[in-house]
């Protein structure tokens, strides 16, 4: 009848064994307490926060996307379709520069609300509407980012920009810049809109309009006209004149308006033209030959005495100071044959110049007899002349000069000009049929308007010239963009090389070292396109203006 209790004694191993059992078993409790904390809207199972609300309940309760707008006016020109970003700029639809445009006028996304992702949803092209599919971020709690996704409707509202709102009055530019030359050719105006374009120099330019006279650049603000008449002095010599004109003004404000006008008077000589230096001109050149043989036009008048090849640099300012006149130009020239050529030893007289003179190491100063084109098979006349380009004449070949015995120099020095002893001063190499061939090149050019009331310029003969420049000169072609025609119409290419060796037959042979343009030298990318058919043409898209 009595209750006995049996106490055992606890086995070290078992309670070893219980010990590590309950210290698992509390270890899986602690951890499945952690992520088992029910939401307090759902009471699904959770992991805590500060918010004690799950995924969906953060999402159906909370809403980041509240403070940002849905509907956005979007400002855009009717006329040149660009958008007030400000300033104007223009954008491509759905391009990554009208998609920067758009979120930028986007309110309620900064610091806390970040942008996740943007992209364009389709729209029609007439519906006036952009929609932009963004996805934002924010941090609702301590480790806790709610991410939601929204659409943004853009309404694109016509406006007028002030450069369409000044086009449409007579007062569309501010300054003008007009380049004027004295010569009755356009070459250097032609070489001077292929520099422009290899620089990007037209990038300000509202309008060109080409008169009989030259061309009128015309600019929105003075100090656009003024870099682009520099840049002209720097390529061209010149002598700039500034003027301006009173349009409007207020005497109670005292705001005057004005419309600026940079007359650029380039230099009337040109690259082959034969010039006269009076004898005190002569002295600051140190002693020059009366005759003087323009050998490149840049920043700088460089001249060449054929007789000694000794080179001289006339600079534009001293130019414009005492100006010398022109003798002979290309209008004058004469084709003759080489019959036979002596190069002689001369001896460089005083120090050496300091300048380069480009192409001086082919030139060498020898005796080359020639006969004149016309008279061969007439007369036997020959004539012996002392010319700088021995060294690239051979016998046979045809080479241009002018014949200064039938040369009208009323008005000059003539003793002086007698002394000198220059009957034929030959000028360069002539190349037969060489523009038969059809180029595998071309230009571009500036897209011009026609001044109303004159007649339409014709510089397809001046045009041809810089070409032919171009191919026997390699420093010019360093300035100039030259694009490869694309293969794009093989029988149109075939009609052009058929009529090219149709025009040349009857002709003398083509010279074998005619100079050609390396491919290496050409640019790709210009797509000549025919506007009747839309094949290839020879004729280069102009380059447009800015907007």
């Amino acid at each position: 009848g009595s209750h006995s209790a049996q106490v055992k004694k606890p086995n070290p191993s078992s309670s070893r064994l219980r010990m590590g059992m309950k210290r698992q078993h509390d270890e899986v409790t602690i951890g499945a307490t952690a992520s088992s904390v029910l939401c307090c809207s759902c009471g699904v199972p959770m992991v805590p926060n500060q918010t004690m609300r799950c995924a969906q309940c953060l999402k159906s309760e909370v809403s980041i996307i509240e403070g940002i707008t849905r509907q956005v006016a979007l400002p855009r020109c009717r006329n040149c379709g660009r958008y007030n970003r400000p300033p104007w700029t223009k954008a491509e639809p759905e391009s990554r520069e009208l998609l920067g445009l758009c979120l930028k006028r986007v309110k309620g996304i900064g610091k806390d609300v970040r942008l996740v992702d943007a992209s364009f949803i389709w729209t029609e092209e007439h519906s006036m509407r952009i929609r932009v599919k963004i996805t934002v971020q924010k941090e609702v709690a301590a480790a806790s980012v709610l991410q939601q996704t929204m659409v943004v409707e853009f309404q694109i509202v016509n406006q007028q920009c002030e450069d369409c709102q000044r086009s449409f009055t007579p007062h569309s530019w501010n300054a003008i810049v007009q380049v004027r030359q004295k010569v009755p050719h356009r070459r250097t105006l032609c070489l001077l809109e292929q520099l422009i374009l290899k620089n990007d120099a037209h990038s300000k330019v509202v309008s060109l309009k080409q008169t009989p006279e030259g061309l009128d650049f015309h600019f929105t603000q003075r100090s656009h006209a003024q870099r682009f008449a520099d840049f002209v002095g720097s390529c061209v010599p010149e002598q700039q004149k500034n003027s301006r004109h009173l349009i409007s003004h207020d005497a109670n404000s005292n705001n005057y308006n004005y419309k600026y006008t940079i007359l650029c008077e380039l230099c009337p000589i040109c690259v082959d033209d034969v010039v006269h230096i009076p004898k005190n001109h002569s002295r600051s050149l140190s002693g020059a030959a009366p005759l003087m043989l323009c050998h490149k036009v840049s920043n700088a008048i460089r001249l060449v005495d054929p007789l000694t090849l000794r080179a001289y640099d006339v600079p534009p300012p001293e130019y414009f100071k005492r100006p010398f006149p022109v003798v002979c130009s290309r209008s004058h020239l004469t084709e003759y044959m080489v019959l036979n050529v002596e190069l002689s030893e001369t001896v460089q007289a005083g120090t050496p110049a300091r300048h380069h003179v480009p192409g001086k190491g082919k030139l060498a100063v020898g005796d080359v007899e020639v006969a004149r084109v016309a008279d061969l098979g007439v007369n036997d006349e020959r004539h012996i002349v002392r010319s700088h380009l021995a060294g690239v004449l051979k016998p046979g070949n045809y080479v241009l000069g002018y014949d200064l015995t039938s040369v009208n120099v009323s008005g000059l020095d003539s003793t002086s000009i007698e002394a000198q002893h220059a009957d034929i001063m030959l000028v360069r190499r002539q190349y037969k049929n060489k523009h038969k061939k059809r180029r595998e090149w071309e230009l571009k050019r500036l897209e011009r308007e026609k001044v109303d009331g004159e007649e339409a310029v014709d510089d397809e003969a001046d045009m041809e010239a810089v070409k032919q420049d171009l191919e026997e000169d390699p420093e010019l072609r360093k300035g100039v963009n030259m694009y490869r025609i694309s293969d794009q119409n093989p029988q149109q290419r075939q009609q052009a090389a058929d009529a090219g060796g149709a025009a040349a037959e009857g002709e003398d042979e083509e010279d074998e070292d005619a100079p050609e343009v390396p491919l290496a030298e050409l640019l790709e990318g210009l797509v000549l396109q025919d506007e009747s058919s839309g094949a290839a043409a020879a004729e280069p898209s102009p380059a447009p203006m800015a907007e």
